[in-house]
């Protein structure tokens, strides 16, 4: 069975805009909420944005820059935390790509998990975020930009393969902490599954099958289907398999989703795969957990 660490050490990536306030305001409180012992917030100053390197000022100013950033910073992280938990406030000139400082920070430092904000109608597309998506060795959680400070409910996307059990098992420490519903979500593909077209009979006989997968895959963790929902959904022509499980998200009106970040990609039926990054490029309004397969982070 997947083993995973516990959530100690979290990320906190900043760009001084608007959204800075709430990113803040939400870390402290999934920090608090999980106990977590270290936060750290992190802004690259852009270079280009800086004066001419060859002027004599440079090394002053840039200096001062840097502090007055971190004065602050810490004037808003001081008014969201309290002093049990240790925070942190790092900025730094990055002469490339902002991305490329939190992906080696992530490779270099101990980061359990690294919150990135995402506005409403910014381009999900965008370069930083996909390149952190993709490259950074640690946990990832998308916040909105007005996020909700609940975990009341949480949906988790499984396929029963050994990324999704990793997932699993951080919606399980999360609800001990929060005391919260949680909920499974299994997404399957009929055209895919059979041919020709399912009938009502196969279509029956899979979600039975399913079921006896999810019995097998909870008892893993000591647990019956008496303990967690699972929810079967259909796969739709006219629809990504991330819209979908947004969807889900929304009926069961959850304050998490969590997902892995590859599942069985030989298997068609199989949920996990693309469907992060569709989730990534969505307009949410709920965090988002992407659970990474880098074996190094667990």
């Amino acid at each position: 069975m997947s083993t995973i660490k516990n959530l100690k050490t979290m990320l906190v990536c900043l760009d001084l805009t608007d959204i800075d306030p709430n990113l803040i305001d939400y870390a402290a409180f999934l920090s608090q909420s999980l106990g977590m012992d270290k936060v750290i917030f992190i802004h690259a100053i852009q270079a280009y944005d800086l004066p001419d390197k060859s002027s004599k000022k440079f090394p002053d100013l840039k200096t001062d820059l840097r502090q007055r950033i971190e004065d602050e910073i810490n004037s808003v992280v001081s008014n969201h935390f309290k002093k049990n938990i240790e925070t942190e406030v790092i900025t730094k000139i990055e002469d490339e790509d902002a991305a490329n400082m939190i992906i080696d920070f992530t490779r270099k430092e101990s980061v359990d998990l690294a919150l990135i904000g995402q506005k409403y109608g910014e381009d999900r597309t965008g370069h930083y975020g996909h390149k952190i998506a993709a490259e950074a060795l640690t946990d990832l959680m998308f916040i909105p930009e007005e996020p909700d400070l609940s975990l009341d409910t949480i949906l988790c996307a499984v396929d029963f393969s050994k990324v999704s059990e990793k997932a699993f098992r951080r919606c399980l420490n999360i609800s001990k902490a929060v005391n919260t519903k949680l909920i499974c979500y299994y997404l399957y593909d009929t055209q895919k599954s059979y041919f020709p077209a399912t009938t009502f009979k196969t279509k029956g006989m899979l979600e039975k099958r399913i079921y006896n997968r999810f019995r097998k895959f909870l008892a893993k963790f000591g647990l019956n289907p008496d303990d967690v929902e699972l929810r079967i959904g259909v796969s739709e022509e006219f629809k990504s398999q991330a819209e979908k499980l947004y969807e889900e998200a929304e009926a069961q009106d959850v304050d998490l989703l969590v997902v892995g970040a590859r599942g069985k990609t030989s298997v068609v039926t199989s949920l996990l795969g693309n469907v992060t990054e569709g989730l990534r490029k969505m307009e949410k309004q709920m965090p988002i957990m992407i659970m990474k397969n880098v074996k190094t982070k667990e």
